[in-house]
């Protein structure tokens, strides 16, 4: 007779996000986030994204990705010379970049996830470097698409449009590789035994 686990899975989910959330936020305000890269900052906030969205649920990217964009948007006042001079010019539409991509790079990844495990413990294994990598595409590509769509007149009067494809150029071939390459071996390292975990638990 197997015996069923007495732990409630929505008090693990529920600690689990409120951890993740909580070491964004430190990430967020110490150099262990935002990593200068020139004149461009390498972040590794998707990496705790990522680990919610692999191994809790979608609502627990959601949400992860909420706190990613908040905090991402706090900076702008202040602790950011690119952010504030966008808050500058519209605080709406910064509040828009920043927020937007970060929930939707918590939430697309986590449904993909859910999709592509779906089939025993190969397909699970497959999906988890896959949705790792996917976090982190998906917030560069929304993050520069948005801050086009935003932001592109503003952009063009700062440094013209050869620039501007060059700044993102780099932006997405530097800083988006890396964060690929972290979620894919950190994410996949620390996302494996925790989903072990979590089936033994439940």
């Amino acid at each position: 007779m197997t015996k069923r686990s007495t732990v409630n899975p929505k008090v693990i989910e529920f600690t689990m996000t409120a951890f993740l959330a909580t070491l964004i936020i430190l990430m967020t305000f110490t150099p262990i986030g935002y990593i200068p890269i020139g004149p461009l900052k390498l972040t590794l906030l998707t990496l705790p994204v990522a680990v919610g969205s692999i191994v809790l649920s979608w609502r627990a990217g959601l949400i992860l990705g909420g706190v990613f964009g908040i905090s991402s948007f706090i900076t702008c006042f202040g602790l950011d010379a690119f952010g504030a001079a966008l808050l500058a010019v519209n605080p709406f539409l910064t509040a828009v970049t920043c927020i937007v991509p970060r929930l939707l790079c918590g939430l697309l990844p986590a449904l993909l996830f859910r999709l592509i495990s779906k089939g025993g413990i190969c397909r699970l294994w497959v999906a988890t470097p896959i949705c790792g990598a996917a976090v982190a595409v998906t917030n560069t590509v929304l993050f520069l698409f948005t801050m086009w769509l935003c932001f592109s007149s503003t952009l063009l009067e700062l440094v013209g449009t050869n620039d501007l494809l060059t700044i993102f150029g780099l932006f997405a071939g530097t800083n988006g590789l890396i964060e690929i390459a972290v979620n894919i071996v950190v994410g996949t390292a620390i996302c494996k035994p925790l989903l072990n975990l979590k089936k033994r638990l439940l």
